[in-house]
């Protein structure tokens, strides 16, 4: 019988997704990792209902001190992108360096041959030749934050609600009496605590405060139109937050850390009409080639999310080697470094590229 490793949160979904592995007929193991000192994601409460989820499945039930690798792999690299002007997204590095690979590691020892996740994407295809897809309900898709950072990394991962609706999901944590059948679902980042500000303030002193308690923010003419308290608690497009009056509403344009300055402008200076990435990892081999260029290049068309919340748009793609230069078929909105960059043929997932800088 095969073994799998299952990722409790505490939540509705990983549930569901044990008692489905259950039901199938695998061997399931439940985990719950802490990964951060009173973190919302692996609060007492949350472990408490993993637990009570795993003896209502009658599953064996671990828990996981995964704190010095979610510090290593997620939070210090977390901190260190927006001291570079960066807009990481930490949800993607978790599942890579964490899940995906730290979790199965230990797994591996108590003989599971799989980790599976309560996450909204589907895979097929054996071990070698995995393609990821998106969700069936397209609301709570997930597929943007599961891109491996190799092209092996889904060889051993399981996604059991891939193809299922939410509204289906809860009726299965009903049907198997589930102690968090009803319980919310959790949002923002885990270890943040709804206070981005605070929390940088806290791990980057005055390099984040700036000598002067603060900085300048300025408009394209380089004319001072108000002050901020830190520069890196501010991404590229927000708009609320700024404290400045204007007849139009600004955005932010640009984080320039080095001068301790936000740039802003109107919202039409968001716009770019494409960007760079590096580090780009390739599913299922290359992608479709519509024509070769220089070697090591190709091109070829596809969609794109430049942010989690965004919705796949056209665009060519130009790679050479693990970097990419995307064109958009129209500008984008508020491309941020930091970021990745997801592309998609249809529901399949190609591949993604962490954002370098956005053309104009």
């Amino acid at each position: 019988m095969t073994r799998v490793a299952i990722g409790l949160s505490g939540g509705v979904d990983s549930a569901a997704a044990a008692a489905l592995l259950k039901e199938e007929g695998y061997d399931v193991v439940g985990f719950t990792l802490k990964v951060w000192d009173s973190s919302r994601c692996c609060s007492i409460e949350d472990v408490n209902d993993a637990a009570r989820v795993a003896d209502a499945l009658d599953i064996p039930f671990y828990v996981l001190d995964a704190h010095d690798i979610f510090k290593k792999e997620v939070v210090d690299p977390f901190v260190r992108s927006y001291a570079e002007g960066k807009t990481p997204n930490p949800c993607i590095p978790c599942n890579q360096k964490v899940k995906f690979s730290w979790l199965l590691e230990r797994a591996a020892q108590l003989g599971c041959d799989y980790v599976a996740t309560g996450h909204y994407a589907r895979l097929e295809g054996e071990p070698g030749a995995r393609k990821l897809l998106r969700g069936l309900d397209e609301a709570k898709d997930q597929s943007y934050f599961l891109v491996p950072d190799n092209p092996d990394g889904l060889d051993r991962v399981l996604f059991p609600l891939g193809a299922l609706r939410k509204s289906e999901v809860r009726k299965i944590a009903e049907r198997y009496k589930l102690p968090v059948a009803t319980k919310s679902d959790s949002q923002d980042v885990c270890f943040v605590h709804g206070d981005l500000e605070g929390f940088l303030a806290g791990h980057l002193g005055e390099t984040y405060l700036g000598e002067s308690g603060g900085g300048e923010i300025v408009d394209t003419a380089g004319q001072v139109r108000g002050r901020h308290s830190g520069v890196f608690a501010y991404t590229v497009g927000q708009r609320k937050g700024l404290g400045i009056s204007n007849p139009t509403p600004l955005y932010v344009i640009e984080r320039d850390v080095e001068n301790n300055r936000l740039v802003v402008g109107p919202r039409e200076d968001t716009y770019s009409n494409g960007l760079k990435g590096d580090n780009a990892v390739w599913l299922c081999g290359a992608p479709p080639v519509e024509k070769a260029g220089e070697a090591g290049e190709d091109e070829f068309d596809c969609t794109v999310k430049i942010r989690s919340t965004a919705s796949p748009e056209p665009c060519k793609v130009k790679r050479d080697g693990d970097s990419v230069e995307v064109t958009f078929a129209s500008p984008q909105f508020g491309v941020a470094p930091g970021q990745m960059a997801v592309f998609y043929d249809g529901d399949l997932v190609l591949g993604g590229a962490w954002i370098t800088g956005a053309v104009k």
